[in-house]
């Protein structure tokens, strides 16, 4: 990254496309919003929120045992309630947007968590770089937050073709876990990623199925660490 262009932008240069814009047909009444006041605003809180989504970033390392070096993650839905939840109980409020910045960006304020949390079902994301001989990979766990994770809860293969993995397939379809997989660009067994479901027995057929996981080169990940990931997502949604 050390050949990556820089930008520096200061009040002078930010003046001066203010005045510059002011002789552009239709961008003047634009320009009017772009007060000093706002502009250095916009900058602090710029700089805040930044350091802010940082630290709620480093803090989900933390807590999920990833790291930033090696992987990257995502949420959305339920999982991301679940991080704004875990943030709120470590003391991280996200910065609020001053209303000249809003004014001046046209927007009602913007979030790490708007319109992205909520909801029963959540996603979360794991991405694994490549680490000398170790390939990459990635997975997704797909989650109803309304069905909890039991002691006795397993992964059901759902590529190998079996009664469990066909009830367990036939009952994701049919439940908001299917809409969700379905909004994310469902699978297949047919398909090259691999997947499981998560259920609250053995047997896919009579069990409950809390979960899903799909996996690119993650499978041992995801055997070993799924169910401590979802009854760590559960117990911050409280």
């Amino acid at each position: 990254m050390s050949n990556a262009t820089r930008f520096t932008v200061t009040a002078d240069s930010l003046a001066q496309a203010v005045t510059a814009a002011k002789t552009v047909p239709g961008l003047n009444a634009d320009a009017e919003r772009f007060t000093p006041e706002a502009m250095a605003a916009h900058a602090e809180w710029r700089e805040k929120h930044t350091d802010y989504t940082g630290r709620v970033r480093d803090l989900v390392d933390q807590t999920f045992g990833l790291s930033a070096d090696r992987n990257g993650w995502a949420a959305g839905g339920a999982a991301l309630t679940a991080i704004k939840n875990l943030a709120e109980k470590n003391g991280l409020i996200e910065p609020t947007m001053p209303p000249a910045v809003a004014n001046m960006l046209q927007t009602t304020g913007e979030s790490m968590w708007t319109d992205k949390s909520g909801g029963t079902t959540g996603m979360f994301d794991i991405a694994f770089l490549p680490n000398g001989a170790e390939k990459g990979g990635n997975l997704r766990i797909l989650f109803d937050s309304s069905k909890k994770p039991g002691a006795d809860s397993s992964l059901v293969d759902l590529k190998n073709g079996g009664a469990n993995a066909q009830g367990a397939l036939a009952k994701i379809k049919t439940s908001a876990l299917g809409a969700s997989l379905d909004s994310v660009g469902g699978w297949s067994p047919g398909g090259t990623a691999n997947a499981y479901a998560l259920t609250s027995g053995k047997n896919g057929g009579d069990a409950e199925v809390f979960g899903m996981v799909i996996s690119n080169n993650a499978d041992e990940y995801a055997r070993v660490n799924t169910k401590t990931i979802l009854e760590t997502i559960h117990s911050l949604l409280g």
